[in-house]
Parts: C-alpha cells; structure tokens; sequence
C-alpha cells in the first residue's frame, strides 16, 4: 500500500518509513498539518497514519481531508496520540478514523492494524468489482431498459426507480397505485424482469374485464364438467403464472365474494380448480394496480381489509403526470421514439413551443392520453417538428375551482376515476386561489380543515 505517515517526531516518522518500506509498502512523510495536507494533493495514498497533535494543527485535520470525498482513492485513516482517552477514541471514530491507537505503539501491533486495514480494502475492491459485472450483466441482458422505460428525471418518478429496483430482487407482493393511464403496468413489467423470476411467465389478468361469473375460473382454472361449457380442463392464470409473476390489474375490481380466496391464495400459497376439492401448491409472486382508493372501499365494505394489508406489503405510488410536467420532455421524447418506429417516421421530434403548449394542458389521461394526442400529431403533419398546430389542444384554464370542471374528465375513465380526478381539480384549485393556507381552502371548499388534510394525502397532493 502507500502509506503517508504525519508526525512531528522525526525519528519516531523516520523508523516507520523504514519499517514500512520492509513490509512492502511505499511511504511518505510530513511533520506538520500543512505538509500532510500538500502531499495529499499531490499524491494518491492508500492510508494515512498521523498524529492527533501537531505543530500547526490537528490530525483531524487530515482525516477530515482524506473523508470529504475529494480524494480518489479514498484512504484510510489511523490516528495516533500520546494523550489516549475513550473521548478522544470516539470522536476520531465518529469522524471517520479507521483505527486509533494510543502511543507508544509496538511494530508488531502496526503490523497488525495494518493488515487488518490492507484485507478490508481488498475485500472492498472485490465487492466494487462483483458490483460493476453484476451491473454490466444486467445491462448487457437489457434489464437495464425495464426501468428505463419509466420515463422521466423528477424525484417522484426517481424513487419509483429506485423502489422497483428494491424490491424487485424479492417474491414480496407489491400494490402500485395510481390514475389511469400513468404506467403500471410498466412498472409491473419492470419488477419482473428485474426480479430472479424474468425467465418465467408473466400473466397480466385485467380484473376489469372479467364477467364476476368467470372470475374464479379465469384465476384459479377448472375441472371439465365444472360447470355448463366446461368441456374440458382449463388452466386458470394463477396455475399458469406458476414460477414466474401474476399481474393483477384493476384488482378492485375484484368480486367481494372471490377476494377471500385471493387472500388464500396470497396466505396459503395454493389453489383449488373449480370442480375439484384438492389444493394445488403454486409458486407465484402477485403484482396489483389499482386507479381506485382501496382504502375508501374497505370503509364502505366492497373492500376486505386483510386482502388490502397482504397486497400493500409495499406500495408503490406513480404521480399523476399533472404533477410531473417537468419530465415532459423526456416522456415526449421517448413517446416520439416509439411512435416513429411504428410508423415508420424515425428522428421525430417536437418544438419548444409545442412543449411549452402541452404543459398547459390537464392531462387527465396522463401518460396515456400524452401518448395518443402524439401518435395523432404524427399522423396529421408531414413535418418532422411537432409544432402546436399539430396538437388538439384546449385553452389554459385559470388556477381557480371554477376551472375544475367536467370538460377535462372522459367518459372512458369509469365513474370512480372520474370522481377522483374531479374532487383533485378542487382540492387543487382551493390551495391554488387560497395562496396554500390550507384553512382558506377549506373555507374554499366549505369542508372542515381536518378533512381537507385527510384529502390531501389521500390524493397523495404534496403538503406545502
């Protein structure tokens, strides 16, 4: 290793190089803060050995050198000192020391400490090393773009990242919530492939889309002769997930009379065919998404409440796009890429002012809708530049609860949806005109202060 030894005490500095030097290592020295301090600028040292009390200053000093991130590589640290106390001990450890001994100290004991310190960084640059081909495997594999493809640089939508990437490694059930059109099934898809389970299936069941008649079957499968027109075997989708990942989407849309065997099969890790009363063993981890507030229909009873607890293990929340304009060009861009390669239109691209004119808008589709109005543009220009005109846009509507009216909500949004984004666009507009006192929007709104607070982080509206 290179080693920098500070101390006063030419001698005693003199005697280490020298016993250094016969270890194998490579030594400098200074006497002083000032020369400690030069020589780390000028030099790259593996670890630095330096007294606490020094002629025009600390080894503190140093240490708070060598652990400010400035210094690639970062060395390690022992300091010394003839004045040994276990104040003194803590605080060198506190700040960062690696070891701290107490003079006079035998040739042996260095020996020893150093060694201990030579195997800690070689085990840390195998970690580093394991790190970097674990990296550059799953990048070479294309795990790398499950994520990517949750499009956007903000916070919110970087801790949804690094969420996805958490849990991924582990069979956890996961519920991720969220409006229409905000991307979880691509968040879905990008735990999976990123989990050990992305060379087994992943079956999506819209729970929406199911008759409440079919659901048992759709899930769990049946025998032939289960029921009328059930003429031969089917395999449900839990039993054909098996190994790999079940993707329940719009799974409030569960029947209140499944969700208790949904729990079952979340508890007990088995299912049961229609027309057969053996339990078959499965293997699966459960992905949900839901546009609805489970917990408003576990109040009103459509809910069950053990079932929400088991799916919500970890809850992963993707913002409405309203709330993340600035990943709008990014989103518009990989949109674009997309867009163009189906079309066969590559190199698309759009204007600021375009850009500029799509903030203003509500998005109550979100991503979806911003998806669609793209592909519309695409088709109806011949430029490569989307320019406005090329967009069907509405006017900006004033920040007010006058605004929040039923022209930025569609009819394909479902009742509950619809309702949802309504009562935001009121909240929202309350704070905005309120200037953010919460009990002038309240006033606003003509609702308790309490019950504005508990819409807020019900509708997940950031608390400013």
């Amino acid at each position: 290793m290179k080693i920098l030894v500070v101390d006063d005490n030419t001698s005693l500095a003199r005697g280490l190089k020298t016993f250094l030097t016969g270890e194998g290592h490579a030594a400098e020295l200074a006497h002083t803060v000032k020369q400690g301090l030069e020589l780390l600028e000028s030099h790259a040292f593996d670890l630095i050995i330096t007294d606490l009390r020094l002629p025009d200053g600390e080894g503190t000093q140093i240490m708070q050198k060598a652990r400010d991130g400035s210094l690639e590589p970062m060395p390690e640290v022992i300091l010394m000192t003839a004045f040994g106390s276990v104040e003194s001990a803590v605080t060198a450890m506190r700040l960062g020391a690696s070891d701290y001994l107490t003079k006079p100290v035998s040739l042996e004991e260095f020996s020893f400490r150093i060694k201990k310190i030579e195997q800690l960084r070689q085990l840390g640059s195998q970690k580093q090393r394991l790190e970097r081909q674990c990296e550059n495997l799953l990048e070479a594999a294309g795990f790398s773009q499950a994520v990517d493809a949750i499009a956007g640089e903000s916070p919110q939508i970087a801790e949804v990242k690094e969420m996805i990437r958490r849990v991924a490694a582990y069979p956890t059930t996961v519920l991720i919530t969220g409006e229409t059109g905000v991307g979880k099934e691509v968040a879905a898809k990008a735990i999976h492939t990123l989990s050990p389970r992305q060379q087994a299936p992943y079956v999506r069941v819209n729970c929406a889309s199911i008759p409440d008649t079919l659901f048992e079957s759709e899930l769990f499968g049946h025998e032939k002769g289960a029921f009328t027109d059930a003429r031969q075997r089917r395999i449900g989708s839990f039993e054909a997930a098996d190994g790999g990942t079940v993707f329940l989407d719009e799974v409030g849309e569960v029947p209140m009379s499944l969700q208790a065997k949904l729990l079952r099969v979340l508890q007990e890790k088995e299912i049961t065919r229609l027309g057969n009363s053996k339990p078959l063993a499965i293997d699966v981890r459960i992905i949900a998404a839901t546009n609805r507030n489970l917990a408003d229909m576990v109040a009103a009873g459509s809910f069950r409440e053990d079932l929400l607890y088991r799916l919500s293990v970890v809850n992963i929340h993707l913002p409405p796009l309203r709330q993340r304009l600035g990943d709008l060009p990014v989103l518009c861009q990989t949109l674009l890429h997309g867009i163009g390669k189906d079309l066969g239109r590559p190199d698309l691209a759009i204007s600021a002012s375009a850009l500029q004119a799509l903030k203003l808008q509500p998005w109550p589709g979100n991503i979806r809708q911003l998806k669609n109005a793209l592909e519309r543009a695409v088709v109806m220009t011949d430029s490569r530049v989307l320019e406005p005109p090329s967009f069907l846009l509405q006017p900006p509507q004033a920040a007010t609860v006058g605004a929040a009216s039923s022209a930025t909500i569609s009819a394909d949004h479902g009742l509950s949806a619809a309702l949802e984004i309504l009562e935001r666009s009121l909240v929202e507009a309350a704070l905005a005109e309120s200037g953010g006192i919460k009990s002038r929007a309240a006033e606003i709104l003509k609702i308790p202060r309490t019950q504005l607070l508990y819409r807020m982080k019900r509708l997940g509206i950031a608390d400013s």
